[in-house]
């Protein structure tokens, strides 16, 4: 008989900080330079969320339905924004928090037949990690789960990469992903798991780094995560909509 393959060894992941938002069905997050955050809520837009104040919608993003992927340029300048529905993609100039002028890109490719687009999350990846320029990335959330790597201003498919067979065993459906500033690994959550992959972008392909367990519930899930300037981590909660920032080497 050949050798059982190891086992791949799950760590828990240590919250470091955590806050209510205000924002209960927040499914993505994106932090800004002076401390605040914008949050996405699926049926009612985008938040500007600062702690102990009370959320304010952006009127830009009002209306705006089914929206699960937010993400912004190293700046703070440009905001990228996802609605699983159909995979539109807006991108918005950020003044002072809210968003100015913005357009719509178009929509992500239709991978499968379900009645929902199934991209979830977005993450802008720095040149050089996936290509000469920066690029938009998205995770698939159901079959194929795969990260779609994307020109971010006409949308052009670069690359689908499927998620890791080791890392695949243990996540349920893709919620989000973000990127680590400091060393370029790709972090995909899986919220009803409860479980974040890290990922190595090595030669074309993903490869799993480690993966660690994040608190969930059927009441309050794991739906959004972004890396700040700082490379901290930052996730948020679909239920009763915490802030959490999660401990994470480099």
């Amino acid at each position: 008989m050949g050798k059982r393959p190891k086992e791949r060894v799950t760590l828990p992941a240590v919250v470091e900080e955590s806050w209510a938002l205000g924002v209960q069905e927040a499914s993505a997050v994106a932090p800004l330079a002076d401390g605040s955050l914008l949050v996405v809520d699926d049926e009612q837009g985008v938040f500007h969320c600062r702690r102990g104040e009370t959320p304010v919608v952006l009127a830009a993003t009002a209306g705006l339905a089914d929206l699960e992927g937010l993400c912004l340029d190293p700046a703070g300048e440009r905001a990228w924004v996802l609605a699983e529905r159909d995979g539109s993609v807006w991108r918005y100039q950020v003044e002072g928090g809210d968003f100015a002028a913005g357009e719509r890109l178009g929509k992500l490719p239709r991978l499968s037949k379900t009645k929902n687009q199934g991209w979830e999350g977005l993450a802008l990846a720095p040149a050089g990690l996936f290509g000469e320029t920066a690029k938009l990335l998205a995770a698939h959330q159901r079959k194929p789960r795969v990260v779609g790597v994307f020109d971010p201003d006409d949308l052009h498919e670069e690359a689908l990469l499927p998620i890791p067979k080791d890392a695949k065993k243990l996540l349920g459906d893709l919620n989000d992903l973000a990127v680590d500033p400091r060393n370029g690994h790709l972090f995909v959550l899986s919220g009803k798991a409860g479980l974040l992959a890290e990922l190595r972008h090595d030669d074309g392909s993903l490869v799993t780094h480690r993966m660690l367990s994040v608190a969930a519930s059927k009441r309050d899930v794991p739906e959004g995560l972004a890396f700040d300037r700082g490379g901290r981590l930052w996730l948020v909660t679909d239920g009763e909509g915490w802030l959490r920032r999660i401990a994470v080497d480099a």
